[in-house]
């Protein structure tokens, strides 16, 4: 019986080239969607997968644009030797859509393809493909489309093998949209938390502007009484102006569909367009992170920056995020003027978004501090758990 299992397989019982090469790349992709990478990195490695398997030049990742019948692109895979390119957007007509993704099979397309609308690429390909990523029956979650030089044949081995890469990426999008949900619940939850901090705090100081402009309003009030009023009146309208501009940056929070990074990402995008350089640099599995942890940082990064943006005077700031274990750090720095700690729990209105990011991280079980950056500046860490 030893004898019997050692001896080799005959050449015709192997795998063939083609179907080992299938598996591999569903074994790869397979270890890359249980792993800690984020949506991007799992998408761009099933689009290298594909293009590997069929020999493509392009395969690119389109998502649908929520409230909109548009698909918008979310990550692409180039052969180093493409010379093609894939439109930002794509609108096709509804019906022929409709009927082409129904399946969920993939379909090879020779230009023109006008049936179902404008060629995808720039310039437009020859030979294309349309995957649709479905979940379940009829939810498309995605489509990739794909572009090659020569010819496009998918015999039963590249079709099975294109079909279970594509069944893969669905459910990492899928999950990826489920992880969104619940972030954009904790950004829900957190709103109505703001909503009952603006109505206290601003109900307050504006009754207490009325009593003052009512004691002004008294003509028998001396110049002594007049003048104290009028300095509790500014301070109590100061007061209801902060708390309305800290709280409508609060509700600037967006809710991405990267996770973690992908928030991240669209603060500093924010401050970027707003004209302030920020370096980030992010170290560890962010797509891993709980939706409280992904709402909490971008709370706090947001109000950093905009604090950076409207007081350093700073010409240039860096965000490094790293992860590690079951701890997350959030460090922003900036070279401006630096940090007064006396001017931190005082009245004025330079700094009184660092008692809400504090706040922020101890209800998560954290701590934010600010404090001097070595050489100059403004430091703001914030360690909290990754929930």
């Amino acid at each position: 019986m030893d004898d019997i299992a050692a001896f080799p397989r005959a050449e015709s019982e192997r795998p063939a080239p083609e179907v080992l090469a299938g598996l591999g790349a569903l074994a790869r992709v397979s270890r890359a969607l249980v792993g800690t990478g984020s949506l991007a990195e799992l998408a761009k490695r099933a689009l290298a997968e594909m293009r590997a398997a069929l020999d493509l030049d392009l395969a690119v990742l389109y998502l649908p644009v929520p409230g909109e019948p548009g698909l918008e692109r979310f990550v692409s895979s180039a052969a180093a030797e493409a010379d093609v390119t894939a439109r930002e957007e794509l609108r096709y007509e509804p019906e022929a859509w409709r009927l082409a993704v129904t399946s969920g099979m993939p379909i090879v397309l020779r230009e023109p393809a006008t049936w179902l609308g404008p060629n995808p690429f720039v310039p437009p390909a020859h030979d294309w493909l349309v995957l649709p990523l479905v979940a379940g029956r009829d939810d498309m979650v995605g489509v990739v489309i794909a572009a090659a030089r020569a010819p496009i044949a998918l015999d039963p081995v590249s079709a099975t093998v294109l079909s279970l890469l594509g069944e893969q990426l669905s459910a990492g999008i899928t999950t990826a949209r489920l992880r969104q949900r619940l972030q954009a619940a904790e950004v829900a939850r957190e709103r109505r938390s703001l909503a009952a901090d603006v109505h206290d705090g601003l109900a307050q100081d504006l009754a207490l502007a009325l009593r003052e402009l009512a004691l002004l309003e008294d003509s028998g009030a001396d110049a002594a009484t007049a003048a104290a009023s009028r300095a509790r009146l500014r301070e109590a309208v100061t007061a209801a102006h902060r708390i309305v501009r800290s709280r409508l940056e609060d509700l600037r929070v967006v809710v991405p569909l990267g996770g973690l990074r992908g928030a991240v990402e669209a603060t500093v995008e924010r401050s970027q367009r707003a004209g302030l350089p920020v370096r980030l640099n992010v170290r560890g599995p962010a797509a891993e992170v709980g939706p409280e942890a992904v709402a909490v940082v971008s709370r706090v990064l947001g109000e950093a920056l905009a604090n950076v943006e409207r007081h350093a005077g700073a010409a240039a700031a860096t965000v490094e995020l790293r992860i590690e274990g079951e701890r997350l750090e959030l460090v922003v720095e900036d070279d401006g003027h630096g940090f007064d700690p006396a001017a931190d729990e005082g009245p004025g209105d330079g700094h009184f978004g660092l008692s809400i990011m504090r706040e922020r991280a101890r209800g998560s079980g954290g701590e934010c501090s600010v404090g001097a950056r070595p050489g100059g500046g403004t430091r703001v860490t914030l360690r909290m758990p990754v929930g």
